[in-house]
């Protein structure tokens, strides 16, 4: 793939659907005390179908935490203080006001895409806005 560290920013918004993924996003942010939020994140994700059905995944979460190196006593705690709610909610906040409505949403500059896209089509969209901020640049 293409690397574009030197031209854009990556800003994460983790956006809740449900009660179940307002957990799992706490669980990721809570692990981020760690400076485990993307390992977090991809086990979210890689593991999904073992824990999204689930009434209360926090259990199944600290699992696969535990079976992955994370600090599960101070994830448990993280998550059952409720410390991370009011930044869940912030980030439920601000999606609605760009109108996002499923996941994933990117923006790339203003243009939206909604689904899930092909790393050519990011790097395609990536390019087009480099170009036009570029132009706008010398104009």
């Amino acid at each position: 793939m293409q690397r574009f560290e030197d031209q854009v920013q990556l800003v994460l918004y983790p956006f809740a659907l449900n009660d179940t993924s307002e957990v799992a996003t706490q669980f990721a942010l809570c692990a981020g005390e760690q400076d485990k939020f993307w390992q977090a994140h991809k086990l979210l994700y890689q593991r999904q179908t073992q824990w999204y059905r689930l009434s209360n995944p926090l259990g199944r979460l600290l699992e696969l935490a535990g079976e992955n190196g994370l600090d599960t006593e101070s994830l448990q705690q993280c998550v059952k203080s409720g410390k991370m709610e009011p930044l869940v909610k912030a980030d439920q906040d601000y999606g609605r006001s760009l109108q996002v409505r499923s996941t994933p949403t990117v923006f790339i500059n203003n243009r939206r895409i909604v689904g899930a896209q092909s790393e050519a089509d990011f790097v395609r969209t990536i390019r087009q806005e480099l170009a036009r901020a570029q132009r706008a640049v010398q104009q």
